[in-house]
C-alpha cells in the first residue's frame, strides 16, 4: 500500500526540469503500456515561458518562473472529472495518468501513478475576525490515513481562517517532505515522490503561492502598498519548504477547488471545533 504509516518515530508531531514527470514515476496499473501511450512530454511543464517574439535587441535574460499552478484542464482529456483526476488508493489519493484511456472495470479508476499524490488542507474559523475566535486545521490524505490531521489552531497563531489555512498547507507540505525523505533514505522507490498536489478551496492560499509571492519576494515581502505582507511568515515557511521539495526534483503544485469539492479537509477542519 503506498504511503503507509512511517515507524512511529518518524511520524511528524504535528526547478528543475519536470519534462516527462510523469513516466519517472511507478505506475499502479492494470495495463502499463496503455497508461503511458498517450503521455506527453508537456504534460507536466512548469517553466513559463518568458520569451517575446517582437523584434529588436534582445531583452536581458530573465530567470524562468515555475508554474506552481495544477491546471487539470490543460494536462487532461475534457472528459476526464476531478473525481477521475483524482484516484484513491488505501490511505492516500493519487493523480491518474493522463493518457489513461479508460478505467479498471474492478475499481472504477483510471491509470494512478504512486508518486503523484494530492493532499488535500482546508481551516476553519470560529467567529472569525471576531472575540474569542478559535481556528482550526484539516489535513486529508485518503480515508482513515494515519496522516490525516484534525486539531485547533496553538493559542499563540492569530486566530483567523487564513491562518489556520496557510498551517494547514504548511503541515501539509512537511508531510510530503517527510514522506519523500523516508522513501529516499530507505530505497522505497514508491514512495519516492515526483508530485505533490495541494488542494485547497481557499483563492488566497493558491493565488498567494503562485502569483503573488515572487512579487512579494522582490518587493522585500512588501505589499503594492509598501506595507508588510500579512501572514508573511506562513508564507515564507511554505516557500521554504516548496524550494526544498523542488530542488528535490518534486514538483508542488497548488490546485484551487470549489468548497464542495473539497468536503474531506472541510470535514477535519471543523470536527477539531467541537472540542471548543
Amino acid at each position: 500500500m503506498p504511503f503507509s504509516t512511517l515507524p512511529e518515530e518518524k511520524k511528524p508531531p504535528d526547478s528543475s526540469d519536470y519534462t516527462n514527470i510523469y513516466n519517472q514515476s511507478t505506475t499502479d496499473s492494470y495495463d502499463t503500456e496503455e497508461a503511458h501511450s498517450n503521455c506527453g512530454s508537456t504534460v507536466f511543464s512548469s517553466v513559463a515561458d518568458n520569451s517575446s517574439t517582437s523584434s529588436g535587441p534582445e531583452p536581458p535574460q530573465v530567470k524562468p518562473t515555475v508554474d506552481r499552478r495544477f491546471h487539470p484542464e490543460r494536462m487532461y482529456p475534457s472528459h476526464f472529472t476531478p473525481d477521475d483526476i483524482q484516484v484513491r488508493r488505501g490511505e492516500c489519493v493519487l493523480l491518474a495518468c493522463p493518457g489513461s484511456k479508460r478505467k479498471c472495470p474492478h475499481c472504477n479508476c483510471h491509470v494512478c501513478h504512486t508518486g503523484c499524490i494530492v493532499i488535500a488542507v482546508d481551516g476553519a474559523c470560529h467567529r472569525n475576525g471576531q472575540p474569542g475566535a478559535r481556528a482550526s486545521v484539516g489535513v486529508y490524505h485518503g480515508f482513515e490515513s494515519n496522516w490525516n490531521a484534525s486539531y485547533l489552531l496553538s493559542s499563540e497563531e492569530n486566530q483567523t481562517n487564513q491562518v489556520a489555512e496557510l498551517v494547514a498547507c504548511e503541515t501539509a507540505l512537511i508531510d510530503a517532505r517527510l514522506m519523500h525523505e523516508y522513501g529516499e533514505k530507505y530505497g522505497i522507490e514508491d514512495r519516492k515522490l515526483s508530485i505533490v498536489v495541494i488542494k485547497s478551496d481557499s483563492e488566497y492560499v493558491v493565488r498567494g503561492m503562485t502569483e503573488w509571492i515572487e512579487k512579494w519576494k522582490t518587493n522585500g515581502w512588501l505589499n503594492a502598498k509598501g506595507q508588510p505582507v500579512a501572514n508573511r511568515e506562513y508564507f515564507f515557511r511554505i516557500d521554504g519548504i516548496v524550494e526544498s521539495l523542488e530542488k528535490k526534483y518534486v514538483s508542488v503544485k497548488f490546485w484551487h477547488v470549489p468548497r464542495e469539492l473539497n468536503k474531506e479537509a472541510d470535514k477535519l477542519a471543523k470536527a477539531a471545533l467541537c472540542e471548543v
